[in-house]
């Protein structure tokens, strides 16, 4: 049997895999690569409100893969 964590990992994953490309990315750039959403929206091209919406949509996709496990 898997581990809880292990289960709560390749939950998410997946979760962010299924995300569009874009929202994947802005997510990683300011998650693993801690650059602020100002520095995202110079990168991508886009407003900040943008990658706002792309931050929490990754979040809210992640909150709703694992609320089961709670």
């Amino acid at each position: 049997m898997a581990a809880p964590g292990d289960v709560r990992i390749a939950r998410a994953e997946a979760a962010i895999a299924g995300l569009p490309e874009l929202t994947r990315e802005v997510f990683f750039m300011h998650r693993f690569d801690d650059l602020s959403y100002e520095r995202i929206a110079r990168r991508q091209g886009i407003d900040v409100k943008e990658v706002e919406g792309h931050i929490a949509a990754t979040l809210i996709a992640v909150r709703c893969a694992l609320k089961d496990l709670d």
